[in-house]
């Protein structure tokens, strides 16, 4: 099956020259899984699906090959990056040294517009967006970090890269200190993710499996990577909910307490990962 595809990634390395134009590196792909809604794979039956991204894909020379000398466009434009277009739409563009960088894929890109100058510096737009096409290969497995994955991803073949407001590929691919918000629509997938997690982790308890806790599910999902410690949050999350050794009135009073300090403004010091590391150690000890 073939599809189009939109895989959210950073710019780093950022360095701006005499006539204004800003150089920089892209990190802007990586390997293992990642979580769509159904409906952008086609499948509108499916609420998310997870799409494994072999190393051996991401990383063949075709691929890679096929981001370079590419259109950067301010967020994604509704027809592919061609010749045709090319003045109209392009705002940069990557150059030609495609490396790998661990699981990831760097190439080296300008913004030459002022218009997308000024989104980055505005802070408007300070993550990159890879709009590419790929085949598509329907089937069960499991990754080789133990997720399991509905669909694999095959002859990845990159068309453009868009300078965005927010990440699929997670806050290792931001630009700068951008912070990242999840939409509603990527919110519920994640919810959805943890939920499946937490179902496949706990089946074998049967009846005596912890209840999912859907509102902290949805506060982590939204909560905002203010020192890249989102991981952070979310296993901190888990601890409160999990932990054997809290008491029923101690995990309700550490998830009230840790609601509200999620529901802090952006910013807001009460947000910080070691503020939550304080409410998961309060529900453990």
């Amino acid at each position: 099956m073939q599809i189009t595809l939109m895989d959210r990634a950073p710019i780093e390395k950022v360095r701006r020259l005499p006539d204004g134009r800003i150089a920089a590196v892209a990190k802007f792909a990586r390997t293992g899984c990642q979580t769509y809604l159904g409906a952008e794979l086609g499948r509108p039956d499916l609420t998310t699906v997870t799409v494994y991204r072999p190393e051996d894909e991401v990383f063949a020379q075709d691929a890679m090959a096929s981001f370079a000398h590419k259109a950067i466009t301010l967020d994604h434009p509704g027809e592919d990056v061609s010749a045709t277009n090319w003045k109209r739409l392009a705002v940069g563009f990557t150059e030609g040294r495609v490396a790998r960088d661990g699981g990831f894929v760097e190439i080296p890109l300008m913004l030459a517009d002022a218009q997308a100058v000024s989104a980055y510096d505005q802070g408007r737009a300070r993550e990159l967006s890879a709009g590419y096409s790929c085949e598509l290969v329907w089937g069960d497995g499991i990754a080789p970090d133990g997720t399991p994955f509905q669909a694999t991803q095959r002859s990845i073949r990159g068309n453009h890269i868009a300078l965005v407001p927010a990440g699929r590929a997670g806050s290792e691919c931001r630009i700068g200190d951008a912070m990242t918000l999840l939409n509603d629509a990527a919110v519920a997938a994640e919810v959805a993710r943890q939920r499946m997690i937490h179902d496949q982790k706990f089946a074998f308890m049967g009846n005596r499996a912890p209840a999912f806790d859907e509102a902290i599910a949805a506060i982590t999902a939204r909560s905002t990577t203010l020192s890249g410690q989102a991981a952070d949050v979310r296993n901190m999350a888990r601890d409160i909910r999990y932990s054997a050794a809290s008491t029923p009135a101690q995990v309700a009073d550490a998830r009230a307490e840790m609601i509200a300090v999620m529901r802090q403004p952006a910013g807001s010091s009460a947000t910080s990962a070691e503020d939550v590391r304080n409410l998961a150690r309060a529900a453990r000890y």
